[in-house]
């Protein structure tokens, strides 16, 4: 089993579901796993860019199917901000909704895939690429990633087939 640890360090986790428009005020919950994945092969190409990509492609073939999650408590809110549009003159503004959940900053969600299996190479790879990872969603949403011990129970899997 392989499980990670996602920690958001400014306690909000900002991202946009797919297919959904930023300022509908929708955020995404949980966080994606494919928007994870993205976002290693993005830590990789910006910060490891000689790991060959066979090795990436190993690695991302192992957390290929859905994982389980354990998520902390969790709570959707938003900002409005009114920010200068100007199409009808200098006092013209456009409401813009900065949507986010927030979370407690020692809570981590936790994604683990009970049927991957790293060999040695696999998992020093996932682990320096969650340490280098700077954010998962949008830049506001600053975590820290790491290898963790799964939980004893999960409180969201994937929906049956």
């Amino acid at each position: 089993m392989v499980a990670i640890a996602l920690r958001f360090l400014a306690g909000r986790y900002h991202a946009t579901p797919w297919g959904r428009h930023a300022n509908e005020g929708v955020p995404e919950w949980p966080p994606s796993p494919w928007r994870l994945l993205r976002a290693l092969v993005a830590t990789w190409r910006r910060t490891l860019p000689g790991v060959p990509a066979e090795r990436m492609a190993a690695l991302l073939a192992a957390l290929a199917q859905p994982p389980l999650l354990w998520l902390p408590r969790a709570t959707p809110a938003h900002t409005r901000h009114y920010m200068p549009w100007f199409k009808k003159g200098p006092e013209d503004r456009t409401e813009v909704l900065d949507t986010f959940v927030a979370v407690d900053r020692a809570e981590p969600v936790v994604l683990a895939w009970p049927d991957a299996a790293l060999d040695g190479e696999g998992r020093q790879l996932l682990a320096d690429l969650l340490w280098r990872l700077p954010y998962l969603g949008r830049a506001e949403s600053w975590c820290q990633g790491e290898l963790c011990p799964p939980p004893a129970r999960f409180n969201c899997t994937p929906l049956p087939e």
